[in-house]
This record gives C-alpha cells, structure tokens and sequence, in this order.
C-alpha cells in the first residue's frame, strides 16, 4: 500500500527498532510515498487490486530502483577479483572470505542485504589446504555473515558433489547455530554421496539447514541457478526484477461458484497482476539506471539478460476449501481428492496464463515470468487469512506418507521455487539414513524442494527462512532483536502458527 507520512514519525520514534532496521524501514518508506499511479501509470483498476487485498506486492514500493533480488556469479571475483572494489583475485582462503565479505556489502536486494552469498563450497573448495586451520576460518565467516546480514533471507548453496569445504561449511553450520546465512544443498541422487547426504541430514535436523533441492529439477527449468532468499530459483548472474503474489483464498471468497474463480477472477486478476509487473520491470530497466551505475553490471557479476520475475500464489488451501464448501463437500485440503482436482484446476489456469504472457526483458526465462509458490507474510489481515504457498495448514496434516504424495504433486507448478516443510523428533538424530530415503522418495514423486528440522530445537523454519524461537519471544516483549527476520517470523507464526507444525516421530 502507498505509504502514509505518519509511518515515518512512528518509525524513527519506535523502542523495539534498532538503528539499522529503522533505516531499511524509512528507506521502504520513501519507495511507497511516490504515486504508483503517476511514476508507474497503474490504472485505478490495478490500485483497486491491492487495496482489496485480491494482489499483494509485499511493500515492494514504486519508486523501483534495484531489482528484487540478485544472484551474482561469485566465481568472477575468484578469477578476476573485482576492479570497483580494488581488489585482487585471491591467492588464499583468507583473501577469498575477506573479498566476498567485502563484496556482500555491495550486493543489494529487496531487503537491502544480499539475498544470496554463492555456491559457497565451490568458492572455496580450491583455497582448502589444511583443515583444522580452515574450518576456523570458514566458522568464522559464517559467524561474520549471520552478525553483518541480519537478515535469514540471506542464503548460501552448497553440492551437489560432496566436497572438504562443504564437509566444513557443514560442521561449522551445526557448531555455530546461526539463522543465518540460510543454507541448501543442491541434491542429485546420482551424485551427491550418501555419507554427504547423512552429514546435512544431521545439520538440517540440529540447525535447520541446509533444505535439500532437487537439483536436476531446477537445471531443467531454470538452467544454472542458485537457491536464494526462502527457496527460490534464479539464474546465476541475474536474479528476478520483482515479485506480485496473488491470495488465492481472499479472490475465492469473492466468489460464488467454481467457474467464477476459474473463468472470471484468476484470468482477470492474472491479467492485472501482469500488467503491474510488467509496468514495475521496465520502469527498472528503462529510467532506474541500476544496470548502467553497477559494478556488478559492468563487470560480469550479473548481465540483464539473466534476470526474469515471479508470479506467485498464497493461499491455494483456502480457495480450494471455499470451492468446497459452496459445492457442500464436508472435506479439506490436503486430504481431499475432490479438493486436490479443484487445486489442479486453479493452478492450471495460472500456468496457462503465465505461458501465454510476454514477459518485458525476460529473455533468459524464454520472455515468461516463472510461477512461484510464495512464502507466508504479515501485511494484512488478508494474510491470515491465506496459508503460505500451496501448502496444507497447520493442524490439518495428515501422515507424513500422505502429506508427502499429497504435496508433490504440486510441485510441477512452480520453476522459481516451492518447498515443504517437516518437523521431526528427536528419535531421527539415530537414523539419518531414514531422512535421506525420506527425501529421496519426496524427489522421485516430483517435489523440487525439502525441509526438515527438530520440533524441540530453538532454531526453526518459518517458511523458506529460519529464525530461533528465543529472538521471536524477545521481539513478542517488544524488545530490539538483531534480525529483521525475528520479527517476520513473528507474524508469520500469528497468522499461520508454524511454529507448531505436526511433529513426526
């Protein structure tokens, strides 16, 4: 929504904000003051979207000046080092994670921090020579990240090829329990040893990460890629201009019949979601001057050519199960097969209307935007109102044998990124193997993404990102934490309460 100049008074006036967060928040602030009308020329139509809260733009702002998220090529500075910064191309592990810390703290996003850190065994597997003195090194880089990017949506990548500086990325992650930088491992059955396998299994349940990606599922779709920001799917040496999400569940209640939603509101609300994202890209391109003015442009961390956009979804539980009760079925989503068709029937419709969009300066995704299974937010009431994603809502679980076939079947939908989440106990720390076949079994129904975590643990996936449980109590008291994602956390588990997802023994 277009902001108020009051918020500015109320920011800088806030107890529970630090400095830091204060000034990300005015810097929002000043994005949303403009008119969208005037500097984007959305219609009063498209306005009317929002403000009914049918399209979400996540407080992306108008007066758009970088793209929503950017995933540099790392491996540039490996080999070139970086002219803008003067820096050398490193000769040793100390001036790799000197120069990528250096680096991180040019590289923006949506959430003024980097939202991806690189495929970082790979950046530093060549710079290994001894391990002991290395994993000190490399545990003190990721403490470095989690206390200078205060921000879990920060994410790193590591496989699918088993490697000594993954091995220690992975030893270090269990040690220092951070939220961030968020963690995945790309997985590929073929190649990903299974003693590997194990190691970030051990991690995943003790830290909450890494989540495993289907890695060959993505290189289809996507190409090169890195996993970034909650789990998304982007190019390397691009990223995504911005993402609109629909909530599914407040246009459903909108609706009086299966065959409005499907014929009349998703293809007009599509058509109005495309319209406002193709309005927010080239104003990007064409009058930020972000790719003229960047080092990152000019020497080859990104190109403009790799960057796409995410049309996304929320809340597909809801509108199925409005679906249902107007057609008098006493079923829910998530254990429904009448519910799974209408749920098929929504996401195809979209599907189609995103292919058959031509997308502004997508060249790299074949001019389409990509669908994208959108994590839960706090913006509105709207958004408790609209469970994350595709997924099925906390306290209607059904067995994990279910809940997996029952979920994969919607991964197909999205190629920028969709993900699951499960909370196991204590018993899984003695039969890792059991997790691996779990998620081996998840990838070959067709799921593109897999999380796991100890139900007990202080560290927790809210959705794509983590945050500890013990900064969220702190930021309910209204004290100041360090993350900014403490307190998303917060008001995503308000509204979805996923902090108390079925635990699985």
């Amino acid at each position: 929504m277009k902001a108020k100049q009051s918020e500015i008074l109320e920011t800088i006036k806030s107890k529970n904000l630090n400095y830091q967060q204060k000034h990300h928040i005015l810097a929002n602030i000043a994005e949303r003051i403009v008119d969208p009308m005037e500097v984007l020329h959305y219609t009063t139509e498209e306005m009317q979207t929002i403000e009914n809260s049918m399209i979400c733009d996540l407080n992306e702002g108008y007066g758009v000046y970088r793209p929503r998220y950017i995933v540099p090529d790392y491996a540039v500075f490996s080999e070139k080092g970086c002219k803008y910064l003067e820096l050398e191309p490193p000769t040793d592990i100390d001036e790799l994670l000197d120069g990528l810390l250096i680096l991180y703290s040019h590289v923006p996003s949506i959430t003024s921090f980097p939202v991806f850190v690189g495929q970082l065994d790979q950046l530093i597997e060549p710079f290994i020579t001894n391990e002991d003195e290395d994993y000190i090194k490399i545990k003190r880089f990721l403490n470095h990240i989690d206390k200078t990017v205060p921000d879990s949506f920060c994410h790193g990548n590591i496989g699918p090829k088993a490697t000594r500086a993954g091995a220690l990325i992975l030893k270090a992650v269990m040690a220092l329990k951070n939220p961030t930088p968020n963690l995945t491992i790309k997985y590929n059955q073929d190649i990903t040893e299974r003693e590997f396998a194990r190691l970030a299994v051990k991690a995943a349940l003790l830290a909450a990460k890494p989540s495993f990606s289907n890695d060959l599922g993505y290189i289809k779709d996507v190409g090169e890629h890195g996993i970034v920001s909650c789990y998304n799917a982007l190019p390397i040496g691009g990223g995504a201009y911005t993402l609109l999400r629909l909530r599914l569940g407040t246009i459903a209640k909108s609706c009086d019949s299966r065959e409005g939603l499907i014929k009349e509101a998703l293809p007009y609300l599509s058509k109005t979601m495309f319209s406002m994202m193709d309005k927010r890209i080239q104003f990007i391109v064409e009058e930020s001057n972000f790719f003229e003015s960047s080092f990152l442009e000019k020497e080859g961390f990104i190109n403009s050519e790799n960057f796409t956009a995410m049309f996304a979804i929320v809340g597909l539980a809801e509108a199925v199960n409005h679906i249902l009760e107007i057609e008098n079925k006493d079923e829910k989503f998530g254990q429904s097969d009448d519910g799974d068709k209408i749920a098929h029937e929504i996401l195809s419709t979209l599907e189609q209307a995103v292919n058959n969009h031509k997308a502004p300066y997508c060249e790299r995704t074949n001019n389409h935007y990509l669908l994208h299974a959108q994590v839960g937010a706090s913006l509105s009431q709207a958004d408790k109102e609209n469970t994350p994603a595709h997924r099925i809502p906390v306290g209607d679980e059904p067995i994990l044998p279910l809940h997996l076939t029952q979920s994969a079947q919607f991964h197909q939908y999205f190629p920028s990124g969709v993900g699951d989440l499960f909370a196991f106990d204590q018993t899984y720390l003695n039969n890792l193997d059991a997790v691996v076949d779990i998620i081996e079994g998840a990838f070959n129904q067709g799921y593109r993404y897999i999380t796991t975590y100890l139900q007990d643990s202080d560290l927790i996936r809210v959705t794509g990102y983590l945050v500890k449980r013990s900064e969220v109590e702190k930021a309910r008291a209204n004290e100041v934490v360090l993350r900014n994602t403490a307190m998303l956390g917060m008001g995503t588990d308000d509204n979805a309460n996923v902090f108390n997802r079925r635990t699985r023994t």
